[in-house]
């Protein structure tokens, strides 16, 4: 017969063991938490963008100078489903990667970001550009610049609007330290802008990158608001029109800034004009409905738009072009730009 210590022992040994075994799968989560993104991801994001009943699987990081590159990851699970952030520094993999928020058109389906923050949202997560005074200029004369892309899940991100963007600004952080760009840390807001910006009386807007429409000759006997998507430091602005108590968008303004903005541009002046000149599709444009305007910007292109989703009564090509002048120029002013040149006649709208 067992001495009375040893089956205490036998019995102790199998308690601690069975709570060792629970308790793991718990120890393993905060081990992978600590770790992931370097150490840099927040807390919440742990609590708030991974499901409850989800136990963390495994964490993930890259960094490489040479190639200008860096991701982490932390998933959940039996997938690869999680927290991640791409970031890059080389040109092109930047140009690919914002590219792709704008398969749609030229920016109206990008969120706005809190005053700033260098970035913007939409349904692939948070982007944050940064410049990065440590690395230099390129070949071109053009600032290198840092572009960080955070993701979760589309109902997460949706749910969890102010955790998520914390994260984004945490992850670009140490993306930025990683990577040497040398751009001061971004400070994470308190709360998100809204998925959808309330509109607000002209009168309202002053003072924002909105507020030039309180000046501007818009047709009377209507009550007009501003829905006002825009930031100074973001490479987006936009400023939509909207009769007074009607959600439609009557007219938006969008700025985009970077070489990147030709692409999308080049698109939509393709659908939107005709015209027999030679490299037509990047000059400033007019039609009834549209117009494009241009300048310089640190070295970069940047591009204006202003337009109607439908026929607005008192406005066309010289009324639009009136308004599109007056939001380029105020734009050229906020962000130190040059070579502002806007369209001359109104073109044909091209036969489908």
């Amino acid at each position: 017969m067992l001495p009375r210590w040893v089956k205490v022992g036998v019995v102790a040994a199998v308690v601690l063991a069975a709570v060792g075994y629970w308790a793991k799968p718990y120890a393993d989560d905060w081990w992978l938490a600590r770790q992931a993104c370097g150490g840099a991801m927040p807390d919440e994001a742990v609590d708030k963008l991974i499901p409850g009943d989800k136990h963390l699987a495994s964490d993930y990081e890259y960094v490489s100078k040479e190639l200008g590159a860096y991701s982490c990851a932390l998933s959940y699970g039996d997938s690869y489903r999680g927290i991640s952030a791409v970031g890059y520094t080389n040109r092109d993999s930047q140009d690919l990667m914002i590219k792709r928020a704008f398969h749609d058109g030229t920016g109206r389906s990008a969120g706005a970001l809190p005053e700033g923050l260098p970035g913007f949202d939409d349904e692939a997560g948070v982007r944050l550009l940064l410049t990065c005074p440590s690395l230099g200029k390129d070949a071109e004369g053009r600032p290198r610049r840092l572009l960080v892309r955070t993701s979760a899940e589309r109902g997460v991100m949706k749910a969890q609007r102010d955790v998520f963007l914390r994260t984004a600004v945490a992850l670009t952080n140490e993306a930025s330290k990683q990577l040497g760009c040398g751009a001061e840390p971004l400070k994470a807001p308190a709360r998100a802008l809204p998925e959808e910006p309330k509109p607000v009386s002209l009168s309202a807007a002053a003072g924002t990158a909105c507020g030039w429409l309180a000046g501007a000759k818009l047709p009377k006997g209507t009550n007009w608001t501003v829905s006002i998507a825009a930031n100074d430091a973001a490479p987006l602005s936009r400023c939509e029109l909207h009769r007074y108590g009607d959600d439609d968008v009557a007219m938006f303004f969008n700025a985009s800034y970077g070489d990147w903005s030709e692409v999308p541009f080049k698109d939509a002046a393709d659908q939107r004009a005709s015209s027999s000149v030679d490299g037509w599709v990047t000059l400033p444009l007019l039609t009834a409905e549209w117009g494009r305007a241009k300048a310089r910007c640190d070295a970069e292109a940047a591009n204006f738009e202003a337009g109607s989703r439908n026929e607005v009564p008192g406005i066309k090509g010289p009324q639009l072009r009136a308004l599109l002048t007056a939001f380029a120029q105020d734009q050229v002013k906020r962000h130190g730009c040059t070579d502002l040149a806007l369209p001359g006649r109104e073109l044909p709208v091209p036969k489908r």
